[in-house]
């Protein structure tokens, strides 16, 4: 599943899947199409704790849907 979301569906995920703030702020970055290593570039935080981030984020919508 790629996060490929429109603004819309990002908030109501917010709202509904209980995301950490650093799960949010890593959606957000990767919705708007920055990759792996620019997310933990910018955050700053190791690319693999970013891929861990995204498969809990990835997760917790699959729960949802």
């Amino acid at each position: 599943m790629k996060l490929e979301f429109s603004k819309p569906e990002v908030d109501h995920f917010k709202e509904v899947c209980n995301f950490s703030k650093q799960e949010e702020l890593i959606l957000d970055l990767r919705v708007k199409g920055l990759s792996i290593t620019e997310i933990s570039l910018s955050i700053p935080t190791s690319e693999s704790t970013v891929n861990r981030r995204i498969k809990s984020i990835k997760r917790k919508i699959y729960k949802v849907l």
